[in-house]
């Protein structure tokens, strides 16, 4: 009896520490795409290089940056990189049906290759975003070659991109966990 109660106690504290975990480190789920999760760490790292680029480009062009502080504002913001993700994950599930993954890759590199880093854009980046400029590539430049790369393909083959991401759209098995956003079958929105 007393070996049963250590036990469950050496396991009850293990649970608490992985939850923790988990929840320190951000990898639990905001939503799921298929079987693929949208980590809060990646959604979280997306939403704030966004309000950190807006700061800048209000600061810079209108001159105030309060329009940010609006809890509308932040939603819309929210759904926009949530809905980013969200079409990143399709985007790969579609470029893996019709590439094998060295071919995906190699077109990718290639893609990105084109991009000249230097001091200067590494600064750019980081006050621009708040990134590094590696991380800058693989949150924005991949993503945006491998939409590229299924663009291009689905044009040789007389096939309209937007048409094409909306049936996927509407295919996909999406759930969201973040308050205030759901999906209804084609997109995000927000609810109240």
């Amino acid at each position: 009896m007393v070996k049963k109660k250590k036990y469950l106690l050496y396991i009850s504290i293990a649970l608490i520490i992985g939850v923790i975990l988990i929840i320190f480190n951000e990898i639990y789920p905001v939503a799921f795409v298929g079987l693929k999760p949208v980590f809060a760490k990646d959604f979280n790292r997306n939403y704030s290089a966004s309000m950190v680029y807006y700061e800048k480009a209000l600061k810079t062009y209108a001159k105030d940056s309060q329009t940010l502080e609006a809890n509308e504002i932040k939603k819309e913001i929210q759904r926009a990189v949530l809905d980013n993700l969200i079409e990143n994950i399709l985007i790969e599930r579609e470029l893996k049906k019709e590439l094998k993954p060295s071919d995906l890759n190699s077109l990718v590199e290639k893609k990105m290759g084109e991009i000249p880093g230097s001091q200067t854009t590494d600064k750019a980046v980081e006050t621009l975003y708040g990134f590094s400029f590696d991380e800058f590539k693989k949150r924005v430049l991949e993503p945006q070659a491998k939409k590229e790369i299924l663009s291009n393909r689905l044009f040789l083959a007389s096939v309209d991109f937007d048409e094409r991401m909306k049936s996927v759209r509407s295919q996909a098995n999406i759930m969201i966990f973040l308050p205030g956003l759901e999906w209804d079958g084609k997109e995000i929105i927000l609810r109240d």
